[in-house]
């Protein structure tokens, strides 16, 4: 991505405008002027209002999966622009290598390493520790920093389901319902997964604002830490005043009114002669060696000089690529013993090999991420032919005219995607589809970016998204119940996720 930017004074929107004025910005070599606008922006604004339309019908209305709502809607696009049709496979699957490229092998090595934390016991070790050390008092922020840890290397899906037991024992002693006892757990694992790298959404927004992964995660660690304390143990403190209330007004009747889980996925747990679950400490460092890798390699020309050995060493071990493939390689190490092989079996009838029966887990992390992996698939399609067709930028040049800062519109398109689809990887796709321009210049750090729009990517999660009825299902709420918890959760984390957004860039301007 390639820019040209030119200085000015005052401040806010005027100031955008007067750097703006008679300044042509390029990008993927395709002009974005933020002042003259003809008819034919105009139209290309429509087509991608109308391609949005469009995805809100194939997935809301007609119930198509995201990947062929994304793949039918990028086609579409292309044609309506003008494009040539024979341009329009060519960028479809130029946007598809674009966008694997950048983020499969991250995916991949992450949902190994998540397989791993969950096969050993060592993430139910590490809330077991978290959950007794801090004591009733603390519990809050133990959950707190439990989901943030947890989160940070697995899906949303898989750390909820590992840490529910915590969860549901916490309020088993409490005698509070598990919603309010877990919210802080829901704040850290949502925050996570749509801030922070390498997940999913917070990758692909990454990559396409072409944002340095280690800065969206330390600064998305700055924004999100205090978003979940909001939404976690402060919202949770008054729901639970709340519910103490109510309880104090019904206590003549005898009925509980405290929702608990049924059923629970079996933990991971020492058997007669089989391995102990692996330690918190094991289980932690499997967690931060990725990210102190990246780290250090966004650091590496602060750490050595540009052109030594050390620079380049640090630079290749703290790309994402690398720094989760060391990561998993060394949990395999680390981790591996401590998973029980139980009464697996080759075809043949004899004892499974310890090699072979990693070689199948590994195999099997895979399978939770195949569906993520195809909507992103369709996700870059669909911003190969923004790009190719010249719609982002007239979107972004006809943008760039609006008094609405940037942080905020791109928070409030991916909020508007997200409200209206249910998916927050769709949000983010969408959203930093049509304002990837925008990462190279008026003075906004790609970084930024990344988190306003992840912020807007988790606004008011409702009935048309998974997680809703998951949530839901696990701690048996009703539907109401349930949008007076987890999206209300949502909500303050998405609101308060752009107020520190904006706070962050101010002080980083």
């Amino acid at each position: 991505m390639r820019g040209v930017t030119t200085g000015g004074t005052g401040s806010g929107p005027e100031r955008l405008r007067c750097a703006l004025r008679g300044v042509t910005a390029i990008w993927n070599n395709r002009r974005v002027n933020p002042v003259a606008s003809t008819a034919h922006d105009w139209y290309l604004l429509a087509c991608v209002a109308g391609t949005v339309l469009l995805l809100l019908l194939l997935i809301v209305r007609l119930r198509l999966h995201a990947a062929l709502g994304l793949a039918i809607a990028a086609i579409c696009l292309g044609v309506a622009s003008g494009m040539p049709v024979r341009q329009v496979p060519l960028s479809f699957t130029g946007g598809v290598g674009v966008m694997m490229g950048h983020i499969a092998i991250i995916l991949g090595m992450g949902a190994i390493l998540g397989q791993l934390l969950a096969s050993s016991g060592g993430a139910a070790s590490l809330g077991r520790v978290l959950a007794e050390g801090w004591g009733p008092r603390g519990l809050p922020w133990a959950l707190l920093a439990l989901g943030i840890v947890v989160g940070m290397p697995v899906f949303f899906e898989v750390g909820l389901v590992l840490l529910m037991p915590i969860v549901v024992e916490s309020a088993r002693r409490s005698g509070r319902p598990a919603i309010l006892v877990g919210l802080p757990v829901l704040a850290g694992l949502s925050i996570t997964h749509g801030l922070l790298p390498p997940h999913p959404s917070a990758m692909l927004a990454t990559t396409v604002y072409h944002a340095d992964v280690g800065r969206t995660i330390l600064w998305g660690l700055v924004v999100g830490i205090p978003a979940a304390v909001l939404a976690g143990p402060v919202l949770g403190w008054f729901l639970i005043r709340r519910w103490e209330r109510k309880q104090i007004r019904l206590s003549g009747n005898s009925a509980s009114v405290t929702p608990m889980m049924g059923a629970l996925p079996k933990q991971p747990s020492a058997v007669a002669g089989g391995p102990a679950p692996a330690g918190a400490v094991r289980a932690l460092i499997a967690i931060l060696l990725p990210i102190a890798l990246i780290f250090m390699g966004s650091w590496a020309d602060g750490i050595a000089a540009p052109g030594t050995t050390l620079n380049g060493v640090l630079h290749l071990v703290g790309s994402p690529d690398m720094a989760m493939l060391i990561a998993v390689l060394a949990a395999l190490v680390t981790l591996g013993g401590h998973i029980s092989m139980g009464d697996a079996a080759t075809d043949s009838g004899k004892p499974l090999h310890r090699g072979e029966m990693l070689r199948r887990l590994t195999a099997e992390s895979f399978v939770p991420i195949a569906g993520v992996l195809v909507i992103l698939s369709a996700a870059g399609a669909l911003s190969g032919i923004l790009r190719d067709s010249g719609a982002a930028q007239a979107t972004v040049g006809l943008a760039m005219g609006l008094h609405m800062p940037v942080l905020v519109l791109a928070w409030a398109m991916a909020a508007v995607v997200r409200v209206c689809m249910g998916s927050s990887t769709v949000a983010m796709a969408v959203a930093s589809g049509v304002l990837a321009p925008m990462a190279g210049h008026l003075g906004v750090r790609p970084e930024m970016l990344v988190l306003a729009t992840g912020a807007g990517s988790l606004l008011l999660s409702h009935v048309n998204d998974s997680g809703f009825w998951l949530v839901g299902s696990l701690f048996k709420l009703d539907a109401k119940s349930t949008l007076g918890t987890w999206s209300m959760l949502e909500t303050v984390l998405s609101v308060s996720g752009l107020g520190t957004t904006l706070l962050l860039a101010a002080v980083l301007r």
